[in-house]
């Protein structure tokens, strides 16, 4: 088995420095990925891999982590982490799997703002706000 590892995207900044310290003692490694590598395929990128050329297209702002070998206590380790230290969560968040191993970062970054525009809209209709 792979080391656990946490992929951090647009958190190259003071927020992000924050996750890395929280990963170190629960013994995830953490990779930020550039931009550049936003075409690789997400198996490619959690086996090392670079990009033979990098990426072209418009990426994305948005904050995203991808955990990759993380064992389910880990992960839950690690999200206890953020809220004992009062660390905002990262909403884009995913487990690499077979399924989106063959995405790439831009594919997942869909994917993921599409289920969590579903979760909201499904929030919405369960809780309607009442008229004034």
């Amino acid at each position: 088995m792979s080391t656990p590892t946490v992929f951090l995207y647009n958190l190259d900044n003071p927020r992000g420095a924050k996750i890395r310290r929280l990963c170190l003692p629960l013994g995830l490694r953490t990779a930020l990925v550039p931009r550049e590598s936003y075409g690789l395929p997400l198996g490619e990128l959690a086996a090392g891999k670079q990009p033979e050329a990098p990426y072209g297209g418009e990426g994305f702002d948005d904050e995203m982590m991808v955990l990759s070998d993380c064992p389910g206590r880990l992960l839950d380790l690690l999200l206890q982490s953020f809220r004992r230290n009062k660390v905002a969560p990262v909403h884009l968040k995913a487990v690499l799997t077979s399924t989106n191993r063959e995405w790439d970062s831009v594919a997942l970054h869909a994917e993921l703002c599409r289920e969590r525009e579903a979760i909201r809209a499904g929030q919405a209709a369960a809780h309607p706000q009442k008229p004034l």
